[in-house]
């Protein structure tokens, strides 16, 4: 970050670049539709190695950062953020940390603006947390990517608001220290999780309606979602105990049990209208999923 960058706290209650429209901003707000959301700018020059940003401009030029930490938190809209050789679409409550020497950018995502919320401090600070809350003193973590729960990300929105109506330099510092103090703790907490978080519910809420018919393409699926195939595949197997492929197949095989009690149709067109190419793979499927072949099971 250049130092030019650090300017003295302002506000501006306006919409820069480009106003999002309505219809807009009430879709990027699907997974907290309970969080009251304001519209304000600011940068503020805590302390030489403390800062914080508001930032509505979606584009970046690869860096990295020699001597802090950088934490940035999707409080609107959605953007893309190049890191490590992948893009990850980011959206409203989602959270990344930067360690010194990691090169990323930012990118818009498609027509969507986007604001979120910038942190940086030294890693001296960062150790200190984290020797304080975890007995650990190096600064680097296994994920680097976070989604924030409801409640997480209502105290970020709290922490902001907090800042911005600050009526001192000096309890802005404090505010400030408390906010990074609270998003680096959440970076190093072990998820011991069983809840499916709430993005991966409603991917497969979507994912149920889907038409699953002999034109359907796997790569659609990829696209119901906002995070990449590695991640999707990774956290679908976490906390439903099967792969994607798996669970679409099982979606296909049902209806496929629903057509043949209550329909007529030939064993092809049933294979066909469920999203199988080959009759021979649809029966195969069916007989390892319920032990008996398709005119087995509709003869019983």
């Amino acid at each position: 970050m250049k130092d030019n960058e650090n300017k003295n706290f302002t506000t501006n209650n306006g919409l820069r670049g480009g106003e999002i429209s309505r219809e807009q901003n009430a879709a990027s707000h699907d997974f907290f539709p309970s969080v009251k959301r304001t519209r304000s700018y600011a940068i503020l020059k805590a302390e030489k190695d403390f800062t914080f940003h508001i930032w509505t401009r979606p584009s970046s030029f690869y860096h990295s950062h020699e001597n802090y930490i950088e934490i940035f938190i999707v409080t609107e809209g959605k953007i893309v953020h190049h890191f490590n050789k992948q893009q990850t679409v980011m959206k409203t409550g989602d959270a990344f940390i930067v360690f010194p020497g990691q090169y990323h950018k930012h990118s818009p995502y498609k027509n969507y603006s986007s604001q979120h919320v910038n942190l940086t401090c030294n890693p001296e600070f960062a150790s200190n947390i984290l020797k304080l809350y975890f007995d650990e003193d190096k600064p680097t973590c296994e994920k680097q990517l976070v989604h924030l729960n409801t409640n997480s990300f209502q105290t970020v929105l709290n922490y902001q608001k907090m800042i911005l109506e600050s009526p001192d330099d000096s309890t802005q510092n404090v505010i400030l220290k408390a906010f990074i103090s609270f998003i680096i703790g959440l970076f190093y907490i072990k998820e011991d999780q069983t809840e499916m978080p709430d993005w991966l519910k409603e991917f497969i809420r979507k994912l149920n309606n889907v038409n699953l018919s002999n034109d359907f393409k796997i790569s659609e699926i990829y696209n119901v979602s906002n995070y990449s195939q590695t991640t999707l595949c990774r956290e679908f197997k976490k906390y439903t105990g099967k792969t994607l492929v798996s669970y679409i197949n099982d979606l296909k095989l049902n209806y496929a049990r629903s057509l043949l009690k209550n329909t007529t149709f030939p064993l092809w067109s049933i294979a066909n209208a469920v999203g199988f190419t080959s009759q021979a793979h649809f029966t195969r499927l069916f007989k390892e999923r319920y032990g008996i072949t398709p005119l087995q099971f509709r003869k019983n």
